[in-house]
């Protein structure tokens, strides 16, 4: 007897390595999110085998989305072949089964770090956005009740008042990252850190065809 015989080959404790529990709560978040469109849904994040700050939210909303039937796309920082965006879909795919791609329109799940994709995505497809601060009035509204009453009643008042106040006492809006945009006409969102002179953030073609959810860390 060795101890190679007494051991088994690894396996994820349950499908898409999450629980059961874990994976309804975040059911009930996302539900609650669509319902209140731009509005901060928090939820208890899980231990799991990634440094926070480097993608951990996204990841846990993609592993309670994700089944064998799909496929996995994942960016980080615009790149698909840096480390982390290859650790986290070799990891998504291992414990789900999903097959992995590099081509944006075969995905049916992209997750990705502070960049939206060029390619206009579908209706069948969901992005899974990573922004370091995805509640867009938090600067204005601390009050997270206060906040969701105002997404609801789509008062963005006093969002629009503190860049008109950066124009009329410096010339020019001076936000430097996170800065807001509306989308649809009706709901405002936060993209990324990089600010409103970069295109993947302050411009309008957007992919917003499909289901997007925003994620913190």
């Amino acid at each position: 007897m060795s101890l190679a015989s007494l051991t088994k080959p690894w396996a994820a404790t349950s499908y898409g390595f999450l629980d059961a529990s874990a994976k309804r709560e975040l059911r009930r978040k996302m539900l609650k999110a669509i319902a209140v469109p731009g509005c901060q849904m928090p939820y208890a994040s899980r231990e799991v085998p990634m440094a926070r700050g480097w993608g951990t939210g996204g990841l846990q909303v993609t592993l309670t989305l994700v089944n064998p039937a799909s496929t996995i796309k994942v960016i980080d920082q615009g790149a698909d072949d840096g480390v982390n965006a290859a650790s986290i879909r070799r990891f998504i795919s291992r414990v789900s089964g999903a097959r992995e791609t590099w081509d944006t329109l075969a995905a049916s799940i992209v997750q990705s770090r502070h960049r939206v994709p060029e390619e206009v995505m579908g209706e069948d497809q969901i992005l899974v956005l990573q922004v370091p601060n995805p509640e867009p009035l938090r600067g204005v509204e601390p009050n997270i009740s206060v906040a969701r009453q105002m997404h609801a009643d789509a008062d963005y008042g006093k969002l629009w008042l503190t860049l008109y106040e950066q124009i009329v006492r410096k010339g020019r809006i001076m936000q430097g990252a996170a800065y807001p945009s509306m989308v649809n006409g009706r709901h405002v969102r936060t993209l990324c850190r990089t600010g409103f002179f970069t295109s993947a953030c302050g411009g309008s073609s957007m992919p917003f065809g499909a289901l997007t959810v925003w994620s913190g860390r």
